[in-house]
């Protein structure tokens, strides 16, 4: 074979190879730590004993609902709760209440009331805290932080 016919043949398959269809990406939000200010950088918001998180509609997407939880005299903690597409506000908040529940340990309780909020209390002699929202990446989620 000549070198002209190496050639063309090495691009025909080049470009075959490029116009194969690609399996489709899975999904998931991204964000640049630039964007975010470092924990131990932000200004420490007030604490309170209680804490009420409140969660509506389904997820049409899938994401991330990111919060940071600063318990008094300790160094915040970052925590991530990953939500799938079709996922109910009742199925994102028992996620919510493990993952915050199981992060910030027996000195403190997360129930479920009324299958949509998240209430988060210290238990007596546990210092205060406070639950901060970073960001909701999963589209429709509505998540409403308040002291209680």
């Amino acid at each position: 074979m000549n070198p002209q016919a190496i050639r063309n043949t090495l691009v025909a398959v080049l470009v075959a190879i490029c116009a194969l269809p690609a399996a489709p990406a899975p999904v998931h939000a991204q964000f640049s730590p630039l964007l975010m200010p470092k924990a131990d950088q932000a200004p420490r918001p007030e604490p309170a004993d209680r804490w009420r998180l409140e969660f509506s509609d389904a997820a049409d997407s899938d994401g991330i609902i990111s919060f940071r939880l600063w318990v008094h005299e300790e160094s915040p903690m970052h925590v991530d709760i990953p939500i799938r597409k079709g996922e109910s506000n009742v199925d994102i908040a028992i996620a919510v209440r493990d993952a915050l529940g199981g992060r910030l340990g027996n000195r403190y309780t997360a129930v479920l009331v009324g299958g949509e909020e998240v209430v988060i209390t210290a238990r007596r002699g546990s210092p205060r805290f406070t639950v901060e929202l970073l960001r909701d990446a999963a589209r429709d989620v509505d998540v409403d932080v308040e002291r209680d």
